[in-house]
């Protein structure tokens, strides 16, 4: 590509992962249209709208192309990509030929309109960071870089995510590249049983400042001095312990149970917490000054369901490490899937694939040897425990149609009996988005 068509390239997220004769996974898309410079885009979804209208996933000005010319699709069970006519004026090309639904091939060319779509099939970069970790999607990149930035600051971080998405992982990358990374990295966890246990676990205790108290203990913030203390779960700290912690960390004195003399502590402060925290706070469960006192610096964690270069990238890695390969179609397998319990399900899954692959021989990991992917939820998490609302039994409605039909808008609309702009506002009113690898935003 040449120095004027680098000047007008832009990168977009949308639809893709794939397999064998099809679209490879994170494929990388050339789009040649029919007005102005070439642009690449970078497939992250499992479903495209390609078009002139501006609620298309792949937008392009082209006097040629329908409103909704269109649609890339996944397939339910993440087998590949088709390509589908979706009524359009001039019609949909695959390597010269016209065709109404298609397979794509590994390589090829798609014409709409008098525009081209050409796909390659780069690497995954990925970068090493340690603890274990690799990072290739670029939200996550950017979110270490903003940790690495505030690490050389005093300022209190804090983590929000759901379990996990390793939050305890940039904990200690943190602590490793703040100023207090040769100090100690006390880690302690804020549910802890009320009453002198819990303050003792945090603060200390002299002896005999309790029944079993034999010896004296020094506690989390004074075992923290010079280094970091992680307040993992901080939103279940008991309310007996908040109002002493708030006071230390405000004052940097610590007084053990049963000591009449409080000392001196300085230490990085990181906490975290799958909870909701602002529901925390209006239910009066967590303190609004004790927030704002950890609350320095607040990252976002985000789930690895919208970070599918993350899930090759650990997957990857893991399989390597026990001398097997990960098949393209098992690859798919796991980017259809959902992810709840995040990274830490995915290693637990990748390492059952493991032992199903060394059962049968196989130095491949294929997509049958993950078969239990979608058994491993808890049958409770599969129960609504009350009656749905209204609005709840409308979005569950919606859902169910969109998953059908392999998430494409217009079958959606058609099959619902409703204008696609509508389905487009309740898609947004309900947040309904393609959960396996969604990245752009309506």
């Amino acid at each position: 590509m040449n120095a004027n068509h680098d000047e007008n390239t832009k990168w977009l997220h949308s639809p893709v992962s794939e397999k064998l004769r099809r679209l490879q996974p994170m494929h990388e898309i050339e789009l040649q249209p029919y007005l102005g410079g070439k642009r690449k885009l970078k497939i992250f979804r499992t479903q495209v709208l390609i078009g002139q209208s501006a609620d298309c996933d792949i937008q392009i000005e082209d006097p040629f192309l329908s409103p909704v010319h269109a649609e890339l699709r996944l397939a339910r069970d993440g087998s590949g990509y088709s390509v589908h006519d979706l009524h359009s004026r001039n019609g949909v090309f695959l390597n010269g030929v016209r065709v109404d639904s298609a397979p794509l091939p590994s390589r090829g060319t798609l014409r709409v309109g008098r525009s081209f779509l050409r796909w390659l099939e780069p690497g995954l970069d990925h970068e090493d960071v340690g603890e274990g970790w690799v990072v290739a999607d670029p939200a996550m990149k950017s979110l270490l870089d903003s940790l690495r930035r505030v690490a050389q600051s005093a300022l209190p971080v804090l983590l929000l995510g759901e379990t996990g998405t390793g939050k305890d992982v940039l904990a200690r990358l943190l602590h490793r590249w703040s100023q207090s990374g040769k100090g100690p990295y006390i880690p302690v966890n804020g549910a802890l049983t009320g009453g002198n246990l819990a303050e003792s676990e945090l603060f200390g205790h002299a002896r005999g400042a309790f029944t079993g108290a034999e010896n004296a203990r020094l506690g989390a913030l004074r075992s923290a001095h010079g280094g970091s203390l992680f307040l993992d779960e901080i939103a279940d700290v008991p309310a007996c312990a908040q109002v002493k912690l708030l006071r230390a960390l405000e004052t940097g004195e610590v007084k053990a149970l049963g000591s009449d003399r409080a000392e001196r502590t300085s230490f990085r402060l990181i906490s975290a917490t799958s909870r909701d925290i602002d529901q925390s706070i209006q239910e009066g469960t967590f303190r609004l000054d004790l927030y704002y006192r950890v609350a320095g610096f607040v990252v976002h964690v985000p789930p690895l369901r919208e970070r599918p270069l993350d899930i090759l990238a650990i997957a990857r890695k893991q399989v390597r490490e026990s001398g097997l390969e990960l098949d393209r179609e098992a690859e798919n397998r796991l980017l259809s899937y959902t992810w709840p319990g995040n990274v830490r399900e995915l290693r637990a899954g990748v390492e059952r694939a493991v032992v199903a692959a060394n059962a049968h021989a196989s130095s491949c990991i294929l997509a049958d040897h993950f078969e239990g992917l979608s058994r491993a939820l808890p049958p409770a998490l599969a129960r609504s425990p009350r009656t749905q609302t209204l609005e709840e039994l409308e979005r569950q409605i919606l859902l169910s149609s969109l998953e059908r039909n392999g998430w494409g808008r217009v079958a959606t609309a058609n099959e619902l009996g409703i204008a696609r702009s509508t389905l487009h506002a309740k898609m947004r009113r309900f947040h309904l988005r393609d959960e396996a690898m969604a990245k752009k935003p309506y």
